[in-house]
Order: structure tokens, then C-alpha cells, then sequence
């Protein structure tokens, strides 16, 4: 029963599990039928190229020989390409094909080329031929309905000859050329006043031969004019041969030759080539597409416009417009153009040419390749030159009023020095007066003394040498008040600052002793000098000293006193220091002490202190103030002491 039971429940499991699989295969194969059905309409809704694919159309070129080997060929194809890319509405494809008609010559000939054509198109359906030039158009109209029966033809290369009819039915037309061959020829006897013959060259092919019956029919109207020199269906050697020995006043025209007199065939832009290698005399045609291979040049056929025209007939006629409503279109534009490399070659005048004429191949100058290096070069020295005349200007002009400047500065500081001594000028006097007193009562005793009746010569000695030393005093004093107030060059040597203070305190020692206060001198010993200017040093302890003087005669208490100390800063600078006991100053006036023309003196001009730290930076040194303790101020004047080496070669020297 067990056994029943557990085999009974294997098996309904067994069930259930085959029916999921059952289901989940079942969606699968649901999911996707519905995934494939909605591709196919993603893929039935999206456009086809250019959003027209009902519109692909097949375009088959036919060219008589050479295909794409020749210059001309090449352009066709190129022109009417480019115009099928360009059109938006249609897919174009578009086929070549090379009829070597000049290795098909003879009716049966032909006949098994249009064979081979059939065959071979045998499962292609084009909607349009193009047969470019007329010998491809008259194989055509002669074997189309055998090959491509029912297909419309659009031409390319018709030659619209005086009278002569252009191709046009229910389904032909096409663009058609002016090959003007007359033109070409006026041209030449244009540049060439004294031509009396032109030599003809073509070959025996078919495109040969036309271009000769057309230059036949054009030449009657030069028969007694010129003299014709027919270098037509020679073999290439005896051509060429001939046209080395052409004579002077001749021009070459050459028509067309790709198959020679003895039935080599070539490409007609390579012959032209040689030819003109080898003749003796200018070469002229009519193809724009043979010009530089050695032409002149001539009035040209333009092939491209030719090739574009016929693109756009082709495109309506693609387009469902009717064949027999297109007339067919000759492009009678036919320009002057030249080879520049040629014109060079034979001597002509570009003065010479027609108005409006085209030259090609033009050798750019040194100055055509170069011409906007060297305007921009020149442009730019001219600018560099004029930016250097502007900052050279300027560099005079800022060395003119640094010049003009200095000597201001020059100004102020002789006005300040002449201000300060100015200051003390009653108490110079003084001086100056007591020597000159004491020289007068010294002379006065000598006198006396000689008017006795046995005066004391030693005395009287003495008498006179206090007259000298009297003298030299108020000598030293004059000369230190001229050096202050002289103008004079500023004069850099060795400059002893204890000298300097003792000096500047005798000056105004009297003055300091009028207004009752003491100037205390403290020098260092061995103090090395430094090097600057003796006047100005001596103009800034004059300037410290009377401003520390005027302080301290304010004061109400004894207590006068005004110090000057020197001594050194480490190895390589000294310090001048002067030090009062006056009211001090408050830190709104300290902040602005050395500002010029700023004075707390009611006569004062703002100078002092100012040109004072102008002086001592112009030594390489500096001017600084600090508030003294209990009361006071104190002005430094540090500057860079003459090193030993220096100090030693100067003195050697």
C-alpha cells in the first residue's frame, strides 16, 4: 500500500512538472512569433535610401575608345557623376563602358561588337544611355534597338557644325559642343602677326578622321590666306620628325590622334605630348582637356559645362519627363584659354592676349607663394618698429622727468638743508661774532702793546696767534654753513659719522645753550665709516638734532636734555641715534611723520623728516622712529658700514 501510494504521487508529480514545461514553452514560442511580427513591421514602415527606393534608376556611359585612359573621358564621367550625387530625389547607379570603336572598323566588325553587348547586358535593365561623342551616338542610333531596345538615349558630345542637324527624337537629345576651330585659328595669327602657315595634325581613327573633315570645311575660308602644311594619318615617328623641322612663322594645330598612319594606337593627350616636345614652333587646339599637355592654347571647347548640361537633361528625362519637350543644348562658350608654362616657352606677351582671357598652369612667384608672409612680416616690423619708437618715446620722456624729478628732489633737499640752518642762523652768528670779537681785542692789545716804549714781543705773539686761531674757528664755521646751503653734486666717498655728529652738535651747540638745553655726545670707538655723501649725511643729523632741540625747549620742567649716540649693528652696518626728553609723540602724528609736508610746527614746512629717509634710502639705509622711555622720541639712522676689503683698497688707491 506504501509502495502504491508513494508510486501515485511520483507520478502526479511527474504530471504537474510536464505541464509547466508545456506552458512555458508555449509562451516562448508566443514571445517570439510576436517579436518576429513586429520586426517585419519596423522593418515594412522604414524608408528606403534617400526615402525612395522605387526610384533606383541605372545609368550606363558609353565612350567611343579610351574610356577613362583620356582626360576628356575622365571629366565626363566625373561631371556627371558628381551632378547624379548631387540630385536627392533618385539612387543612380551608374555603369561605364569602352566601345574601342577604333578596333572595331568595318560593318561586320561592328555588327559582333553589338553581339557582344547584347550578351553581355543580357540580364540588366538600364533606364538611360549616355553615349558621349558623336562617333559612340552614330553606333548607337545604328545597333541600340538590337541591344538596348526600348532604352532613351541622352548624348553627350554633340557637334553643333555650322548647319549641320543635331540628333533629336522621341527618345534622343542630349548637350552639344562648338569645337571652334576658326577661333583657335584667329588666335594664333593674333600673337603671331607674321604667320604664314599652320600644320594640321591628325590620325586615322575615327574620332581623327571627323575632326579632320571639320577643319577641312573651316579651312576654305583661309585657302590663299594661310598656307596649310598636312601632317594628317603620318606614322608618330614621321611626325614628329616633321614637326622638328617646321619653319619659322608656322603654327601647329593639333585635331586629334589616337591611331597613326600606321595603325598604332595611342592616346591621343600623349601624343600631343611628344609633338609639342619636338616641334619648333607654338602648338595650339581646342579641348580644354588637352590644354597642358603642351598647347599654347586656343578658344576651348569647355567639357565639363558640356558634361553638367547633359546630367541635367539625363535627370529629367530620369524623372519621367518626356524626351521629344528636351530640345537638345549647345554650350557656344567657347573662352581663350592658355597655358602659362607655354606662353613662357615661346615668348608671347600676356600683354598680347584677348580681354578676359583664362591662363592655367600659372608658376607662383617667390612673391605669389610668399606675398601674404611677406605683407604679414612686413606689417609686423612695421608695428614692432612703431611699438619700439612709442616705448623708446616713452623711455625718453620717463628719463626726462626722472632727470627733471631728481632735480626737484635736488631742490627740496637744498631748500629743507637751507631751512634748518635757517633755523639756527641767529645762534651762527653768534658764532661767527664772538671769534671776530675776540679778534678784534686781541688786536687791539697787540696794538697797544707795540705802541709802548719796550713792548713784550711774547705777548705780543700771543696776542697774534689767538688772532689766527680765531679766525680759523669762524673760517670752520662759514665753511660748514656753505657746505649746507651750497648746491653741489652729490659726491660718494668714506664718510665718518662720529665726525659728522660732533661737527653738526658744535654748529648748533650755541643755539641748544640759548634755549637752555644739553646735548650729551656718545661715540663709539672704532667705529667704521660708511660710504655716502658727507653734505647730506650731515643735513640729516642737522635735521634730527634741531628737531630734537625744539622738543625739548618746550618743556616747562630743568630737564632739557638731548643725546646723540653712534655705534655699530653687528658687521655690516652703524646707527646714528638721536634722543630728547621731550613731550613724545602720539601714534596718530607717528604714523604720519615722514609724510612730506606734514608739520606739527606752526612755521614748519613738512620737509625734514621726509627728505631726511629719502637720503638715507638713497645710502642704503633707513631713517626710524620709536617712542623713548619714560618720555621722548628717538630717530635712527642706520646705513651699511664699508666693509674691511673695501675699506683697505680705497685707502691703497
Amino acid at each position: 500500500m506504501v509502495l502504491k501510494a508513494i508510486e501515485s504521487q511520483s507520478r502526479q508529480e511527474l504530471e504537474e512538472k510536464f505541464f509547466r514545461m508545456r506552458s512555458q514553452f508555449i509562451r516562448r514560442i508566443l514571445t517570439r512569433v510576436a517579436f518576429s511580427f513586429l520586426l517585419a513591421v519596423c522593418i515594412c514602415m522604414l524608408p528606403s535610401r534617400d526615402g525612395h527606393a522605387a526610384n533606383a534608376k541605372k545609368v550606363l556611359i558609353l565612350f567611343p575608345e579610351e574610356g577613362w585612359s583620356a582626360p576628356a573621358y575622365q571629366t565626363v564621367y566625373n561631371a556627371i557623376k558628381s551632378a547624379f550625387d548631387e540630385d536627392d530625389k533618385m539612387q543612380i547607379t551608374l555603369f561605364g563602358e569602352s566601345l574601342d570603336l577604333y578596333l572595331f572598323t568595318g560593318e561586320d566588325r561592328e555588327r559582333a561588337l553589338a553581339e557582344f553587348l547584347r550578351e553581355k547586358y543580357a540580364r540588366e535593365r538600364f533606364d538611360l544611355l549616355i553615349p558621349v561623342a558623336p562617333s559612340s551616338l552614330n553606333f548607337m542610333l545604328r545597333y541600340r534597338d538590337s541591344i538596348f531596345p526600348g532604352i532613351p538615349m541622352v548624348y553627350c558630345g554633340g557637334v553643333a557644325h555650322r548647319n549641320q542637324r543635331l540628333e533629336h527624337k522621341s527618345d534622343v537629345t542630349g548637350a552639344a559642343v562648338t569645337l571652334d576651330m576658326a577661333g583657335t585659328i584667329e588666335l594664333a595669327r593674333m600673337l603671331q602677326p607674321d604667320l604664314k602657315r599652320i600644320a594640321v595634325v591628325a590620325g586615322t581613327g575615327l574620332v581623327d578622321r571627323y575632326m579632320l573633315s571639320l577643319f577641312q570645311d573651316v579651312f576654305k575660308d583661309y585657302e590663299g590666306k594661310l598656307e596649310l602644311i598636312d601632317l594628317a594619318g603620318l606614322p608618330l615617328d614621321n611626325l614628329l620628325e616633321r614637326v622638328s623641322r617646321l619653319p619659322a612663322s608656322t603654327v601647329i594645330l593639333y585635331l586629334a590622334l589616337q591611331r597613326d598612319g600606321a595603325g598604332r594606337i595611342f592616346s591621343s593627350s600623349a601624343t600631343l605630348k611628344l609633338v609639342s616636345q619636338k616641334a619648333r614652333v607654338p602648338l595650339f587646339n581646342f579641348i580644354d582637356t588637352a590644354l597642358g599637355y603642351g598647347s599654347v592654347g586656343g578658344r576651348m571647347t569647355q567639357i565639363y559645362a558640356m558634361s553638367r548640361k547633359a546630367a541635367e537633361i539625363a535627370l529629367r528625362v530620369l524623372s519621367g519627363e518626356s524626351i521629344a519637350s528636351i530640345e537638345p543644348t549647345v554650350i557656344r562658350d567657347n573662352p581663350a584659354m592658355f597655358d602659362w608654362r607655354e606662353l613662357k616657352r615661346w615668348g608671347i606677351d600676356e600683354n598680347a592676349l584677348p580681354s578676359g582671357s583664362i591662363i592655367r598652369f600659372r608658376e607662383a612667384s617667390l612673391w605669389d607663394v610668399y606675398r601674404w608672409w611677406v605683407i604679414g612680416t612686413f606689417s609686423f616690423i612695421c608695428l614692432q618698429t612703431l611699438l619700439i619708437s612709442l616705448l623708446v618715446n616713452n623711455l625718453i620722456k620717463r628719463k626726462r622727468a626722472e632727470q627733471e624729478a631728481s632735480r626737484m628732489r635736488g631742490e627740496l633737499v637744498h631748500v629743507a638743508r637751507v631751512s634748518t640752518v635757517g633755523q639756527i642762523g641767529h645762534n651762527l652768528a653768534h658764532e661767527i661774532n664772538q671769534p671776530l670779537a675776540a679778534i678784534r681785542m686781541n688786536a687791539e692789545a697787540a696794538r697797544h702793546m707795540l705802541g709802548g716804549v719796550a713792548p713784550d714781543l711774547a705777548q705780543v705773539r700771543e696776542a697774534l696767534d689767538d688772532i689766527v686761531a680765531d679766525n680759523k674757528r669762524a673760517e670752520g664755521v662759514v665753511q660748514r654753513i656753505r657746505s649746507l646751503v651750497k648746491r653741489t653734486t652729490p659726491v660718494h666717498d668714506q664718510v665718518d659719522l662720529n665726525r659728522i655728529a660732533a661737527e653738526t652738535i658744535h654748529m648748533i651747540e650755541a643755539d641748544a645753550g640759548s634755549k637752555g638745553v644739553t646735548v650729551n655726545l656718545d661715540l663709539a670707538n672704532d667705529l667704521p665709516p660708511v660710504h655716502g655723501d658727507q653734505v647730506q649725511l650731515e643735513q640729516v643729523a642737522l635735521n634730527l638734532i634741531v628737531n630734537a632741540v625744539e622738543a625739548v625747549s618746550q618743556n616747562q620742567i630743568p630737564s632739557r636734555i638731548v643725546t646723540v649716540k653712534t655705534n655699530r649693528e653687528g658687521e655690516e652696518s652703524v646707527i646714528l641715534c638721536v634722543s630728547d626728553t621731550g613731550a613724545g609723540v602720539d601714534q596718530i602724528t607717528a604714523d604720519r611723520l615722514f609724510e612730506p609736508f606734514f608739520t606739527t610746527k606752526p612755521q614748519g614746512m613738512g620737509l625734514g623728516l621726509s627728505i631726511s629717509r629719502a637720503i638715507a634710502e638713497a645710502h642704503g639705509g633707513s631713517l626710524s622712529f620709536a617712542s623713548s622711555l619714560p618720555r621722548g622720541a628717538t630717530f635712527c639712522l642706520r646705513l651699511p658700514a664699508v666693509q674691511p676689503e673695501t675699506r683697505n683698497t680705497q685707502q691703497e688707491g
